[in-house]
């Protein structure tokens, strides 16, 4: 996610696995998707709220670039234009497997970003996404961005929606790494209507990355 494609596995400083119940199945139906599955039902009770994807993240101890530039989920993803649909919602659970601290690079974000539920703009972190899928956008305090941070206890979690911005600075801890989980809902037309384009949010995944972007430039707001 912090660097291009191609770094050996001893230079990596971020682990990220997506779907690992796709790739490990008798991690399927565990306890916290079990949870969290009633939680979403409980958030958008007038919505078919369904798995979209996991994730298990882990930032290794004492890399300080294993930073989550600045983003919003949207802009990963195809639009609702591309879609075919007008609903967008989306719930992402993100529990700590280790206390997730300032120095070890826990959530940041930028409370209120999401509210326009319009997308700033996006650029390659890695020059281009054929060198690397990651994004960024700019967080700008002097136009009235604020940013918090989001500290989690082990065993917690935090929730956001697709909108908000947020991202996550390295981990300076020599001695504690920073594992997440993470479980994404959204309504079953959506993730249906995602697996219909072949996208699952895999890395392996045989789409145009650069077609989602393309699709989005022209809502985007300057910022």
């Amino acid at each position: 996610m912090s660097k291009p494609f191609g770094i050996p596995f001893e230079d990596w400083s971020i682990v990220n696995c997506m779907l690992p119940t796709r790739y490990y199945p008798p991690f399927q139906n565990n306890i916290f998707e079990r949870i969290t599955s009633k939680i979403v039902k409980q958030i958008h009770p007038h919505l078919d709220m369904v798995k979209d994807y996991d994730q298990l993240l882990n930032k290794r101890p004492g890399k300080s670039d294993a930073v989550f530039a600045w983003h919003q989920d949207m802009g990963y993803w195809p639009s609702p234009e591309v879609l075919g649909v007008t609903e967008t919602d989306t719930c992402t659970f993100s529990l700590a497997i280790d206390d997730s601290t300032d120095e070890n690079g826990c959530l940041r974000y930028v409370p209120g970003s999401q509210i326009l539920r319009t997308l700033r703009q996006h650029t390659p972190l890695s020059g281009s996404r054929d060198d690397g899928h990651a994004l960024k956008l700019e967080v700008d305090e002097s136009k009235g961005d604020v940013i918090k941070l989001a500290p989690c206890k082990r065993g917690s979690i935090t929730i956001h929606d697709e909108w908000v911005v947020h991202g996550s600075s390295g981990n300076m801890c020599k001695d504690r790494q920073r594992r997440t989980y993470v479980l994404a809902y959204r309504p079953r037309d959506v993730v249906d209507a995602e697996r219909r384009l072949g996208f699952t949010h895999s890395h392996n995944d045989n789409v145009n990355w650069d077609t989602f972007v393309d699709t989005h430039d022209n809502k985007r707001a300057s910022f």
